[in-house]
């Protein structure tokens, strides 16, 4: 696995604040296996040109501001980095923070969730709201974009799989069969299939036209916190398929998915034919997961 890299981070909100007489932002770079040095930004006023005139604390240092843009670096480290300020800031879509968001390959359209409990589509030129998503009973933990832009693939803390119009926000097709929240989902090819990862330990592949399951593509004794898929096409040998796929699958042919795990481990699956490439993490050694975990997830019954 790569190693973490070194990382510059700022205030979020600097380039608001920079613009006030006095105004401070935090500034820190994070150094692995080092303590993260912290720092701060003050802004000493605005210049005719209404560029923030900005000092540095001790270990870092600004140059050429301008109006949209503040370049950092902590020369002790040998990093900087360029700070943007936003293109456009939306804050009236969510009353609270926003869980999950993503944006359409057009790029015309956002979806996003809240802990606000709203989970909505809104137009990226004009923040105008274009359909509020109702049907999920807790929160929302994450929410794709088909390719097309006409559909919206979420999941969340009701165990349930959901697939929505974009255009009137009513829901397509509802996926069951995970036993616990679903943590993260990912789109097949053109969407026809799709895949969620859960609290369970499983990743489920489904037909999401009709909202079925067509196969359990993994099973462990861990919660699946993330996952991706790839195309990597005849490049690498993925195996065959112990058994005929349904004819409902589609488009899984040449792809692989990783699956990021709880208990620290990594695994790269075979998407059409199931079988695990290679498997990473702290008890692939045994092939056993350890005790807490069987017990937890899996308890016994008499």
């Amino acid at each position: 696995m790569a190693a973490a890299a070194t990382m510059l981070s700022i205030q979020g909100d600097w380039d608001q604040v920079l613009r006030e007489a006095e105004g401070e932002v935090w500034v820190s770079c994070k150094i692995p296996g080092k303590p993260t040095i912290r720092g701060s930004l003050t802004s000493k006023g605005i210049s005719s040109d209404e560029v923030p005139e900005v000092t540095a604390s001790e270990e870092f240092v600004v140059q050429e501001v301008t109006k949209n843009r503040i370049p950092v670096s902590c020369p002790g480290e040998n990093i900087s980095s360029t700070f943007l300020s936003p293109y456009a800031s939306f804050s009236h879509i969510h009353e609270k923070n926003v869980s999950y968001l993503d944006i359409s390959s057009g790029g015309d359209l956002g979806v996003s969730s809240s802990t606000d409990q709203t989970f909505k589509v809104w137009e990226t030129h004009n923040t105008e709201v274009k359909s509020v998503l109702e049907g999920h009973t807790r929160d929302v933990f994450s929410c794709k974009f088909f390719p097309s832009g006409q559909e919206v693939l979420s999941g969340g803390l009701d165990s349930l799989v959901k697939v929505w119009s974009v255009n009137d926000g009513s829901c397509l097709a509802t996926m069951k069969g995970h036993r616990g929240s679903i943590l993260d989902i990912a789109v097949v090819a053109d969407g026809q299939n799709v895949i969620s990862s859960g609290q369970d330990g499983t990743a489920r592949l489904w037909d999401s036209a009709q909202g079925a399951c067509i196969a359990v593509v993994d099973d462990s004794y861990s919660p699946i916190n993330a996952i991706a898929v790839a195309e990597v096409g005849n490049a690498v040998n993925l195996g065959s398929p112990k058994e005929t796929p349904s004819n409902r699958e589609v488009g899984t042919e040449g792809k692989l998915v990783v699956l990021a795990r709880e208990d620290k481990s990594l695994e790269e699956v075979s998407l059409h034919s199931r079988q695990s490439r290679w498997k990473q993490g702290f008890f692939c050694a045994t092939g056993k997961p350890p005790q807490n975990l069987r017990r937890n997830h899996f308890p016994e019954t008499s």
